[in-house]
This record gives C-alpha cells, structure tokens and sequence, in this order.
C-alpha cells in the first residue's frame, strides 16, 4: 500500500496538537487532580514538574537513537502509543500512578518533537520543508491555545475534568491506530548516503551547540511566562499564544520566498528581544499604559514563532545534512533546549527569593535569556542552498 506523505503529515501534526491540549488541560486540572486523591501537600506538585522534565530530557537525548533502530514507523509508533497513556489518568487512584503517566506521556511527547524535523527530510522534497517544519513548529501552540481557549466550553459538555481528558487522549489513540495503518518508513529523496551518526560526533559538531543556544533561552523564556509571570502580575500569555500562531503562518509564507534564512532569524531575535522588554514595562515601572504591555504580548509571540520554520529549515540545508544526521542534531538541540528551560525555573524562583518576594530581577532574568536567539542567529552559518554573493555574476 502506497502512503501519501500527506497523511504522514497530518497524523504527525494532529497527534503532537492533541499532545499540546492534553498536556495543557492535564496541567490545568492537576490541582483538581490532587484535591480527588487527597493530596494537599503544595511541594507533591513540584513532583509532577520534575517527572515532565526528566521525561523531555530522557526523551530528546535518547530520541534519535531509536529512530536509527527501529525506523520511522515503529519510532513514532512507539511515541504516539507512550503519549495515548494519556486516557489512563481520569481512571488512576495513586499519586505515583499519575507522575507514572505523566512521565510516561512527556517522553512520548519528547521522542515526536525530535522526530518531526528527520521525518520531514525522508519524506519531502527541498522545496516543501519549509511549509512543513512550519506547521510541525506551531504543532503543540494550536493544541494549547485551544486548550486555553476551549477548555470551559469542553468542560461544559463533558461535565467534568476526567471524561474531558478522556476524550482528549482517546483523539490521540485514533492517531496511533491510524499511523500502524498507514503509517512508513518513508524514503529520502536527497542525501540519501546514511553513513552511521553518532550522538558524540554531533556534540563535536559547532553547529549543533550554536542551533541549541539559539532556541534555548527563547524556550526558557516561554517556560516562565507560563509558569510564573501570572504571579508577577503580567497575564497577557493567551496573547503570547495567539498571537504565534500568526507569527508561525507568516514564518511559512516568508520561509517559501526567502533564499537565505539568517536575515529573517536576526530580524526576528531582535524584535522578539525588544517586544519581551516592552512586556515588562508596566512591572517595571516605566510605564502605566497596559495596553503597552498587550501590544508587546503580541508582538512578542509573532516574532518568537515567525523565525522558527527557518531555524528548523537552516539546519536541514546544512552541507551534507541527512536524515539520519538531522535526528542527531536535533536530539541534541531539544535535550540542550530543555536543559536550559529546566534550570531557568530554579534560577528565577532563587531570585525572586532572594528580592523577598520582588519580581524584578527574576524578570530581567527571563528577558535577557531570551537574547540567546539574537545571539545565535549573528553566530550560525548560512544555509548551503543560499545562493553565494556574485553569483549571477559567474557563468557555468
């Protein structure tokens, strides 16, 4: 049975969607969760945090090893069956069952977002992936906004958080009995040479360390919007949200017309970098106007999401980049990506503990990781498919 790469496609986008919306309504109930378990030691939540965490960096680092072993099918197979776990949680009566399945589902997770990028290599041509990477980049954004924003509506007509999660996870089981039916190995249709890539040969590689660090801080940022800037008075993340899914729709629009990726990457980390600032304004003092910090909402989540389908795409056009090498680099770029966005918390909290409460400084913390991917973008090389300066000039 011939597979149209479409399907793969639009499996691999709705299961991490569906991933997304779990994860964001699981999140939401957890302290419903516990009320029903009769757990009401504050600290017992810090041990779902660390199981997730544990979960994405086990995940990302071991992801493209699993990928080299059992191929494409069987890889996400095994992905997609860890994260339909998911419809297990409304039935579980313990505390150690659900950071279980809340490990277990994270790693699922971890082990897609790796293999999105090598997937899309085997499967399309050059001169799709941008569209592609796109809309895998803005995967886990559509299933959250529509968590955020549909979730009392859900509620509503399931009547409670356990048959509302149910359906949720069981959107996701679908997508596994979907892909064992339709789901392939794929074939690449460039680089085809797949000479064995190791995980030590991508940490000697400079660009692998330079794509890390550019999403990294950008990564750790978002993390402690959502994790803590409500508390410091600043609740505009449901724009942040919104308003990348905008930024992603206009990164794929710009990416298919754009020759070379770094210019648009600049651009982006140095406007995302400013509409962070501009987000702070009001808890810092320099301004009274909320709608300020609104405008710089927004403006911070398009630009944080406009660059990312040429991020992804710049690494795929690396000089002798293959599948098999991109599920390395990208192994890599998550596990470092998460790295940073786990220790980030731990550096904000120390901080606003050590200002006796005061977000300040914890804040400009925040602000100044997300620098990183202004950083990167002036270090990492062009694209190979660029065309070289005088070009039109030379003659073959």
């Amino acid at each position: 049975m011939k597979t149209n790469k479409y399907l793969i496609e639009t499996l691999l986008f709705a299961s991490y969607a569906l991933f997304g919306m779990s994860w964001a309504a699981g999140s939401a109930f957890i302290p419903q969760i516990m009320r029903d378990m009769g757990i009401h030691d504050l600290a017992a939540g810090s041990h779902i945090s660390n199981a997730v965490a544990a979960a994405k960096l086990l995940g990302s680092f071991i992801a493209a090893a699993i990928l080299a072993r059992l191929l494409a099918k069987r890889a996400v197979a095994l992905a997609l069956a860890l994260m339909s776990l998911g419809a297990l949680i409304p039935f579980v009566q313990h505390y150690p069952a659900l950071l279980l399945l809340r490990f277990l589902t994270g790693l699922g997770g971890a082990l897609v977002v790796v293999y999105f990028a090598p997937i899309v290599m085997l499967w399309f041509e050059p001169r799709e992936r941008a569209v592609v990477n796109g809309l895998n980049s803005v995967a886990f954004n559509v299933g959250t906004a529509a968590a955020m924003f549909g979730l009392p509506a859900l509620l509503q007509w399931t009547g409670g958080w356990r048959t509302a999660l149910l359906c949720i996870s069981l959107g996701s089981a679908l997508c596994l009995a979907l892909w064992l039916a339709f789901g392939a190995d794929g074939v690449a249709s460039d680089n085809a040479d797949e000479t064995p890539y190791t995980l030590r040969q991508g940490l000697s590689e400079r660009f692998n360390w330079l794509l890390a660090l550019t999403y990294s801080g950008t990564l750790a940022f978002y993390v402690l919007l959502f994790g803590f800037y409500q508390n410091a008075g600043i609740r505009q993340a449901k724009l942040v949200v919104l308003a990348g899914l905008f930024g992603a729709a206009a990164g794929i629009w710009l990416a298919k017309r754009m020759s070379r990726r770094l210019p648009l990457l600049q651009v982006s980390g140095l406007l995302q970098l400013l509409a962070i600032i501009g987000l702070h304004a009001q808890l810092w003092g320099w301004s009274d106007d909320e709608r300020l910090v609104s405008a710089s909402a927004l403006a911070a989540g398009f630009f944080i999401f406009l660059p990312i389908a040429s991020l992804i795409t710049l690494a795929q056009e690396q000089p002798g980049m293959t599948p098999r090498k991109v599920a390395v680099t990208f192994s890599l770029f998550w596990f470092l990506s998460y790295l940073v966005a786990t220790v980030a918390p731990y550096v904000f909290g120390l901080l606003v503990d050590m200002r006796h409460g005061d977000y300040d400084w914890a804040t400009a913390f925040a602000a100044a990781l997300s620098s990183t991917f202004l950083i990167g973008s002036l270090l990492l090389p062009e694209t190979a498919r660029a065309p070289a300066r005088g070009a039109a000039a030379q003659t073959t």
